[in-house]
């Protein structure tokens, strides 16, 4: 009887034991009858719940470390995940969930030097990356920041480098780099040489980077056409109250000055450059005075056919009448 009764005993003791709420002082540990697991609560609601109930300070950059978990490759590795204020400041609005990598217990100051960290604000809807105390890159309201942590459209880039290069690259053999700054955007290639400029001015620049008009390119252009907007047209040579000048005083403007008159010089050409527009202008205007003068040559050419005929037609009027004298002389003398 007593070994039934001592072994009743036991068989109790381990069903008991087998369904036993368990906790720790200070509710560090607690097993519920449902299989759920909490540290630092009591009432955990998932199967493995960790609370830090100590409170954050309220400085810039306090933290309290929330979790870690980790394992040895070579070095200590572990992932771990902090609350940290993220401004001054005693409610959650100034928080932030820290993730971030800690090796060999270094690197474990939040915001400062841990490593390849996300963080979360829970109010602000942010999301930032990066490593140490660089932010990398930030979601912030539907915006992407690309080296901002407050991005002011759905894609802000900001450069903090006075050189504005190797920042966003395209391409692989002879990659380029596409920058932006207060002035403007920039894209050069892998030796820093000028591709491609957008000033806020609205000036381009193709092959420079300081574009004075509203194209600039250093370098050919070659295009199958070209439409360009003209402010009048040359037509009005053809008016009838147009002086033409005189072909002598043409001609007197070529012996001093070399070249047509209204046309720029040389020097000028090379140093101002071409404006296609105000060119085909008086290139057509002095094609329309050359047809003038052609038409004035023709007209006086045949002027002076008609008078050479009529010329012509009285020196065969007066070779008949002399050849009719001469006869008449002729005959008297015999």
């Amino acid at each position: 009887m007593k070994k039934v009764c001592l072994t009743i005993i036991s068989v109790l003791s381990i069903v008991q034991l087998s369904y036993a709420q368990w906790t720790t002082a200070g509710n560090n540990i607690y097993n519920s009858n449902t299989g759920n697991v909490g540290i630092g609560i009591n009432s955990g609601t998932a199967k493995f719940a960790v609370y830090q109930s100590t409170a954050l300070g309220s400085i810039t950059k306090n933290n309290l470390l929330l979790s870690s978990v980790g394992g040895a490759a070579a070095n200590s590795v572990q992932n771990n995940i902090w609350l940290v204020r993220n401004a001054a400041g005693s409610d959650f609005t100034t928080s932030r969930l820290h993730d971030g990598i800690s090796i060999d217990g270094s690197y474990v100051s939040p915001q400062t030097d841990t490593r390849t960290w996300w963080e979360r604000d829970p109010t602000s809807d942010v999301q930032s990356w990066g490593t140490a105390a660089n932010t990398y890159l930030t979601i912030k309201q539907g915006n992407l920041g690309l080296g901002t942590t407050t991005p002011a459209a759905k894609l802000d880039v900001t450069v903090a480098s006075s050189t504005y290069t190797n920042n966003i690259k395209f391409g692989d053999a002879t990659p380029g780099y596409l920058t932006a700054g207060t002035v403007g955007i920039f894209m050069s290639n892998n030796v820093g040489t000028p591709v491609f400029t957008v000033l806020h001015t609205g000036n381009v620049g193709i092959g420079q980077t300081n574009p004075q008009n509203k194209l600039d390119v250093n370098g050919t252009v070659h295009s199958k056409a070209v439409t360009i907007d003209l402010n009048g047209w040359s037509d009005y040579v053809f008016k009838k109250d147009y002086q033409l000048r005189p072909l002598s005083e043409v001609k007197a403007y070529i012996d001093q000055n070399q070249h047509l008159p209204e046309i720029p010089s040389e020097q000028e050409m090379v140093k101002k450059g071409l404006d296609v527009s105000e060119m085909n202008k008086l290139l057509m205007k002095k094609v329309e005075e050359l047809t003038l003068y052609l038409i004035e040559k023709d007209q006086n050419e045949k002027k002076q056919e008609q008078t050479n005929q009529e010329l012509k037609n009285q020196v065969t009027t007066l070779r008949v009448q002399l050849e009719f004298l001469s006869k008449v002389i002729s005959a008297k003398q015999k």
